[in-house]
């Protein structure tokens, strides 16, 4: 099946109208259109909006004390989970962007991998986190399962609702890592809930900073 989002979740704004809006405004909106793009827009033209928009440092707001408070606690989450240990051998980021929370990841592994499609992204990722290998590309392009590289725990936060096809994403994370993760904002809930509860989960958890609140949730391959 096929997902198609309707005129209704495409936040544009009206040309007529464009100039009355702060542009901060503007971009939020455009932000939040490219967020649900993948749908439908084809994947060269969504990777080269995805370029447009890294062509300014941090769009997502990345260095916000919003997201610093979710990177937070979702290394809390990890931790617990690999508890006696302080650390695991490995950890694969999907979606791993300019690199902000890979700076949280890192503190939990010895050999920290990041995948993204935009290159200007992981460029800025390979300043902020030098040690990590970083990957330009989608996974399922990745060579790693054919070479049969596995990882201890495999991460997806804040990017499941920008992936074309979800159910897939989710069978390659389990056959890539021992342990997956994967965390969303309530407002994407409803496009998500549906292949997560094909999942047989181990746990989940829901946190809140002021009005936002995100749900995470990880499983045992």
């Amino acid at each position: 099946m096929v997902l198609r989002m309707s005129s209704f979740h495409r936040p544009r704004i009206p040309s007529a109208l464009r100039r009355w809006v702060p542009v901060r405004v503007q971009e939020a909106l455009r932000r939040a259109e490219l967020r649900y793009a993948r749908y439908w827009t084809p994947e060269a033209e969504f990777t080269r909006r995805l370029e447009d928009l890294y062509s300014t440092p941090d769009p997502w707001g990345m260095a916000s004390a919003r997201e610093q408070f979710r990177f937070l606690r979702t290394n809390d989450i990890l931790q617990k989970l690999i508890e006696p240990a302080r650390e695991v051998s490995s950890i694969l980021e999907i979606g791993c962007a300019e690199g902000h929370q890979s700076e949280y990841l890192q503190r939990l592994c010895r050999q920290l991998v990041g995948i993204d499609v935009a290159s200007s992204a992981i460029d800025r990722a390979r300043a902020r986190v030098p040690t990590a290998e970083l990957v330009v590309g989608n996974l399922e392009d990745q060579p790693w399962l054919r070479n049969g590289r596995r990882f201890d725990i495999v991460t997806a936060c804040e990017v499941l609702y920008m992936v074309r096809n979800v159910p897939k994403t989710l069978k390659l994370m389990s056959q890539l890592a021992d342990r997956c993760l994967v965390t969303y904002f309530e407002p994407v809930a409803y496009i998500l809930d549906a292949p997560l509860q094909r999942i047989l989960v181990e746990g989940r958890a829901s946190f809140t900073y002021n009005s936002t609140t995100w749900h995470a949730l990880w499983w045992r391959s």
